[in-house]
């Protein structure tokens, strides 16, 4: 019932809560009480200023929201087309477009004399996960894991797979 308050308040269908109740004191005395739950009166708490500063932060915060529930949105929807999947037995194409937005892949550095270079991966709905630390990429050369590629030829990459 308190979020429904709340949503409704938030919302503007409402203006205020407040609770009305008898409050026993013994069998003789009973008090009427009400109390304003929304909205809240922080006048006691906060100047004027800093209200005017808080009120000028909402927009802000409305948007910053927005775009998290979108990336939540997203994120799930990603999440979603990975459980489709749990098995694979071979890398399709249409896989891969399905998942990867976009592959961006910088210009090869050398670090300690080992040549690194870095990709970065756009997942669709997602955008690029994370990016790994110097520590990390430093650790990923300490793997003694082969690499196994596998190539074809043809004058097209559609003739290639």
């Amino acid at each position: 019932m308190a979020h429904r308050l709340m949503g409704m308040f938030v919302s503007g269908e409402i203006d205020r809560v407040e609770i009305i109740y008898h409050h026993f004191k013994s069998m003789g005395t009973q008090i009427l009480l009400r109390e304003t739950y929304l909205p809240i009166d922080l006048t006691h708490i906060i100047d004027e200023e800093e209200q005017k500063q808080i009120k000028a932060e909402i927009p802000k915060l409305k948007s910053y929201l927005s775009f998290e529930i979108d990336k939540s949105e997203n994120l799930q929807k990603f999440i979603n087309k990975v459980k489709q999947i749990t098995e694979l037995k071979e890398l399709a194409p249409e896989l891969i477009h399905e998942f990867i937005n976009k592959i961006v892949v910088y210009a090869p550095r050398y670090l300690n004399s080992k040549r690194v270079q870095v990709i970065d991966i756009y997942y669709n709905g997602v955008g690029i996960l994370r990016e790994l630390t110097p520590e990390e990429m430093e650790n990923a050369f300490k793997m003694d894991a082969p690499l196994v590629a596998e190539a074809n030829c043809g004058a097209s990459w559609y003739e290639a797979k």
